[in-house]
């Protein structure tokens, strides 16, 4: 797609022209922002990941029939799931109600069972839903599996990378501005030099290089990695 026209990339340095008013999506300040230093670290953040699959746990319980106490074992089950899994990550506890529990779980496994004409014994697996195990903590904690959160379009720029923009005609370029311009995980561009077909661009990104490429390819945007730096242009071209 954007590697065909590496001879063009190699060749922008000789070509560059000089950066004019005609291109406002410059911002020459940002290129002097180092990036950010990573976050100060805070006792939940060195908290290990969620074990989100809990094996061999017990589920009892009693009723006055076989169905309830079924019900109320496997609640009292994914409850013991839930306080065990995040005792293992060194996480307090986040008392939930059983019906937030339930919606938590994608599924259960029964290990083994014994009924009884009130009372129900096994043990059980429970597997817990990331992105939703995720909500339930504030997006606070690694959660494996979880997709990754919405970027604020409001947020600063917190990485930084070079790239080189592919295009084959002004107004892809211009197009290709246009995209970028409103792109949620783009906070600024920087236009370092600029030829008939290519443009040098460093980019401050709201979220770090690979997340922000998966986002920009849904608004048709391809960002991919080049050696030392990246290439850029319109999906497709």
């Amino acid at each position: 797609m954007l590697g065909s026209r590496s001879g063009v990339v190699r060749g922008i340095t000789g070509g560059v022209l000089l950066l004019s008013a005609a291109f406002p999506l410059a911002t020459p300040a940002v290129a002097q922002v180092a990036a950010l230093p990573p976050p100060i670290a805070t006792p939940g953040a060195e908290a290990q990941a969620l074990n989100l699959t809990q094996r061999g746990i017990p589920a009892e319980a009693s009723a006055e029939n076989g169905v309830l106490a079924r019900e109320r074992a496997l609640a009292a089950g994914r409850r013991t799931a839930w306080e065990r899994a995040l005792s293992e990550a060194g996480l307090p506890p986040v008392n939930l109600s059983d019906q937030r529990l339930e919606d938590m779980v994608r599924s259960i496994v029964i290990e083994q069972e014994r009924t009884a004409p009130t009372r129900y014994t096994g043990r059980i697996t429970v597997v817990f839903d990331p992105n939703r195990v995720r909500s339930a903590l504030g997006g606070n904690v690694t959660v494996p599996g979880a997709a990754p959160p919405p970027v604020a379009a409001s947020a600063p720029a917190s990485n930084w990378v070079e790239a080189v923009a592919i295009y084959r005609s002004m107004g892809e370029w211009l197009e290709l501005q246009r995209r970028l311009r409103g792109a949620p995980p783009v906070a600024s561009v920087d236009i370092q030099g600029i030829a008939v077909d290519a443009a040098r661009l460093r980019l401050g990104l709201r979220a770090p290089a690979p997340e922000a490429a998966a986002l920009l390819a849904a608004i048709g945007i391809a960002l991919e990695p080049a050696g030392p730096s990246w290439r850029l242009g319109l999906a497709g071209s």
